[in-house]
């Protein structure tokens, strides 16, 4: 062919076909150049295959058979459509037959199947079609089912229709049963059914199930029972009023006539109650200091037996004592609690105000010390219509310390009305008493203000008043480590002189924590005079002074628990002022072969080995992710991971804050050596980890994102030698560990430690957060830190990172834990760290350390916690070069950052959130219930009620 143009179009070539072409170039006749190419036709539309068999012959499968078209095709496409639903499936070319599965049963199904090439672009063949409906099956079960009475001996029954009928036809049964016996049997096209004339006062079983035609569905089976029958008892309800009334009359003319010979021997019967309080009380020896610990140990084995037969043997009343004051109705409405009023011979007597009637009255009681009469006075937490009195009452009675063993709110319940005035007011008057607040310093476990307080009556100057308000009861049971009350006495006897009126005590109720904080003062008094103590004796002693005293056995176990930590490791605590000689003193062998006080100290220290389960760290599927075999998070504070699954629920309301149900104990959970411990100010803030291996890089950073980590303070190098000693779970840029993706944005090295700035973002979540690592490197395995100072400096930068403290969050817990410190194994240097984290706190806030109870709280909480005498004595090297003493005072060093812990003017936190929730508390395990104030407290004008609902066991009760 010969064209003129520089381009030809050929048509009409087969498919899949190669083709040459020869081409000359040609000019007046002349050959320049020819040219040769082979070229190669693209693919065709493939053809339509051929449907051979298109069947279901089961509820949930069918099969089709075809032959592949003749032309060339890569792959089927087959879908099947049932109503508006469609799926499509990619099949090998190969294939010439495919079963169908997890078809839904009594459906009609309709196939399409094409083939199709892929080239530049996707080529579909013609589809072949077919259809088929699957067989019938058994339907679900119907739903909402409910029986109903329409009269004494009449039921009527509907339920929903099951949400699979799976069959051609619709018919719904109903079966009553009596017992095993079928007594009806009805069958319906919609499910409800009256059923009528059964038995009266029977109970029947009644089954409601769908029939398809093919199959029945599983029954929905209720269980109902008829009434008696209404109207034959009418007759027999008059006949029976008619002889009540008339025994009614007998019964009121014989109580008449008995009182009238119970008044004349009234004084015979006062007389045999007072003998049986006395005949029910025990004769329980004093336990010497020797044997204070193994007494204990005694009774409370068996769950507390010794110790409940010995509370339970104390009149919770001792009715010999009048009460009749309490009981005026002018008083009435002064009461918290109907039922715990003081005696008459011991109450406080107010002064009278212009001859009124009760003016004199308040809900106190003069209370014994070990030896001094009236040393305290046990009161009830102020009413709102009781303020102005109580008020008066300090005033009076010239009392200088008020101790608070309660919270104005604890679960919702009123218990105390806010008797004093906040920062911001400043001063309030209550009644002629003018009060006026000058300090406020709030530490983790109780708040204590400064006021002054002056009577505008009087011309008296006015006087110091300290108020202490512990805030670490829980709303349930009592504290579980009573050193927090050993502090609370060491606070109050700081304020307190002889010159000053009673220790005026109260909580809700002024009986059950009012009672076991002056039974341990009171005993420890006893311990320290007489190297003994009559527990059992004293308590009953105060049962005299007032009711209820040390209201549950819980309180009653609590002060035993008190004098056994007191006597086993004594007094620990030291004042900032005090330490340099202290620790100087403490140092000193005499005789020089004997160990040094210091020594004696940290060898009493409990070791906590194996008082907790260790169960799911030393699982067989676990034991691989424990860098030391010695060093297994306890199972009540380990850190839980939790699954994928419940992360990808709760990620649609992810918040900072915790829900109220953190449900971390309950829910399965995956395993990390790592565990909760106790910071300072509030629980599980910080969390102590092993190093990670490289198997648990992801479960480490999974824990992080889940807990809202702020700081991670590694206190390791990466190895020890040729051994790792822990894993790098972070590498440069953007890395990936499972559903978490971990960017490095920055990296700043000083003389003393490494700072990283990672940004962390979850696969399924939207935010980011930033996580600071601050990797302290001067610091050897098994060694103690080569620059301390250098620690301390960390530690106060790293502390500038974390949240500020807020009180008002009291004992709440937290998702969030902002603080994660880890070394080769979670233990040796993490201990270390902790525990100066938490003195560093407590010397700024208080300006005072107790090193022993900061390393048994931290033993209590991970095994290996400064395990070593070498570890202890650092710490307290460490804070005494840290505040350094100069002329009896307390010089901080220079790198220690200033903080204000009295607010003398304003206080930006209202005053009234610090008496709704503790600081700091730990968490309690739940014990029981709190009966013991049974009845939610009156406020306002409402009258007061009972403390209590009942004759509940004391063991189960927990009082104000």
């Amino acid at each position: 062919m010969i064209f003129d143009n520089k381009e030809i179009k050929l048509e009409n070539l087969e498919p899949e076909h190669e083709y040459k072409c020869d081409s000359e170039i040609l000019y007046n006749n002349h050959k320049f150049t020819n040219a040769s190419k082979i070229i190669k036709t693209d693919f065709g539309s493939p053809g339509e295959p051929q449907i051979i068999f298109c069947r279901s012959e089961a509820a949930h499968q069918g099969v089709i058979t075809w032959n592949p078209p003749q032309r060339s095709f890569h792959n089927f496409t087959l879908c099947y459509i049932k109503e508006t639903e469609k799926d499509c499936l990619n099949l090998d070319k190969n294939l010439i037959k495919y079963d169908l599965q997890n078809l839904k049963p009594y459906t009609k199904y309709v196939l399409s199947l094409h083939a199709y090439i892929i080239a530049k672009v996707q080529r579909n063949g013609s589809a072949a079609m077919c259809h088929f409906t699957t067989k019938s099956a058994p339907p679900s079960q119907v739903w909402n089912m409910t029986v109903s009475m329409t009269s004494d001996n009449s039921m009527h029954v509907k339920c929903r229709p099951p949400r699979d009928r799976n069959g051609p036809h619709e018919r719904y049964h109903l079966e009553v049963e009596a017992g095993n016996t079928l007594v009806r049997n009805e069958s319906h096209k919609n499910c409800d059914f009256r059923v009528k004339d059964l038995q009266y006062s029977t109970d029947y079983t009644f089954k409601a199930y769908f029939h398809n035609g093919d199959y029945p569905g599983e029954p929905f089976i209720l269980h109902h029972s008829t009434s008696y029958n209404s109207k034959a008892l009418i007759a027999f309800l008059a006949f029976l009023i008619i002889v009540t009334s008339i025994a009614l009359l007998v019964v009121l003319y014989k109580i008449y006539d008995l009182h009238k010979k119970r008044s004349c021997n009234l004084d015979e019967q006062q007389e045999l109650v007072e003998r049986d309080d006395e005949k029910q009380l025990m004769n329980v020896e004093p336990i010497h200091a020797d044997i204070l610990l193994e007494t204990y140990k005694r009774k409370i084995a068996d769950e507390g037996r010794l110790f409940l037969a010995e509370f339970q043997s104390i009149p919770r009343v001792f009715s010999k004592f009048p009460i009749k004051e309490a009981r005026k109705p002018f008083n009435q409405n002064k009461n918290r609690y109907v039922d715990i009023l003081p005696y008459d011979y011991n109450r406080v007597e107010l002064s009278e105000i212009n001859g009124d009637a009760g003016s004199n009255y308040i809900n106190a009681s003069y209370i014994d010390g070990f030896k001094e009469p009236r040393k305290y006075i046990a009161a009830q937490g102020p009413r709102d219509e009781t303020v102005d009195d109580f008020w008066r009452m300090i005033w009076e009675q010239k009392a200088t310390v008020i101790v608070m063993v309660t919270r104005c709110e604890e679960g919702n319940r009123n218990k105390c009305a806010e008797y004093w005035p906040s920062m911001e007011e400043g001063t309030r008057a209550f009644g002629d008493v003018v009060v006026k607040i000058n300090q406020h310093k709030r530490c983790p476990d109780y708040i204590i203000q400064k006021l002054n307080i002056v009577n505008k009556k009087e011309k008296a100057t006015g006087r110091e008043v300290t108020h202490i308000q512990f805030t670490s009861w829980p709303d349930h049971g009592v504290p579980e480590d009573p050193h927090l009350l050993l502090k609370l006495r060491r606070r109050v006897n700081a304020f307190s002189n002889f010159f000053s009126g009673p220790i005026v005590v109260h909580c809700s109720a002024g009986v059950g924590r009012t009672g076991t904080y002056i039974g341990i003062d009171a005993m420890l008094e006893g311990l320290e005079a007489e190297n003994k103590v009559d527990v059992y004796g004293y308590v009953v002693k105060l049962r005299r002074q007032r009711c209820l005293m040390v209201q549950v056995e819980a309180q009653y176990i609590l002060i035993h628990q008190a004098l056994v930590e007191y006597n086993q490791f004594g007094e620990t605590e030291v004042n900032l002022s005090e330490l340099h000689p202290y620790l100087h003193n403490m140092k000193k062998r005499d005789p020089p072969s004997e160990p040094s006080p210091l020594e004696a100290e940290f060898q009493r220290l409990p070791s906590y080995r194996s008082w907790r389960t260790q169960h799911i760290g030393n699982q067989e599927e676990n034991k691989s992710k424990n860098r030391n075999s010695n060093v297994i998070p306890y199972d009540y504070n380990r850190v839980p991971l939790k699954h994928e699954l419940e992360m990808s629920k709760e990620s649609e309301h992810d918040s900072d804050e915790s829900s109220d149900d953190d449900s971390d104990s309950e829910e399965p959970s995956k395993y990390i050596n790592a565990s909760f411990i106790m910071s300072y100010w509030k629980p599980e803030v910080m969390i102590a980890a092993q190093g990670p291996l490289k198997e648990t890089i992801g479960d480490f950073w999974q824990m992080i994102f889940q807990r809202k980590v702020k700081v991670i303070v590694m206190l390791t190098e990466l190895k020890h030698g040729d051994q790792e000693i822990c894993a790098q779970y972070w590498g440069e840029g953007k890395q990936t560990y499972g559903d978490i993706e971990v960017d490095l944005k920055d990296t700043d090295k000083s003389s003393t430690y490494t700072l990283r700035v990672f940004e962390l973002r979850h696969s399924k979540r939207k935010d980011s957060r930033t996580v600071y690592q601050y990797q302290y490197t001067n610091w050897s395995v098994e060694q103690l830190p080569a620059e301390p100072k250098e620690l301390i400096s960390m530690i106060q930068v790293v502390k500038q990172k974390l949240p500020q403290k807020n009180s008002s969050e009291g004992n709440k817990h937290h998702k969030s834990t902002p603080l994660l410190i880890h070394c080769r194994d979670g233990s040796q240097q993490t201990g270390i760290f902790c525990a100066l984290l938490n003195l560093l706190e407590s010397a700024e806030t208080e300006e005072v350390v107790d090193i022993f109870q900061v390393v048994k709280a931290l033993r209590k909480a991970r095994p290996g916690m400064v395990s070593t005498f070498e570890q202890y004595q650092f710490l307290y090297d460490v804070i005494a070069s840290t505040y350094p003493a100069q002329n009896g005072q307390v010089k901080k060093n220079n790198h220690q950052e200033d903080k204000i812990e009295f607010d003398n003017e304003v206080d930006k936190v209202k005053q009234d959130a610090n008496c709704v929730n503790p600081l700091g508390a730990p968490e309690k395990l739940p014990e029981a219930k709190e009966q013991a104030e049974g009845s939610e407290p009156t406020s306002g004008t409402e009258g007061p009620e009972h403390s209590v609902n009942g004759p509940a066991s004391p063991a189960l009760n927990q009082g104000s």
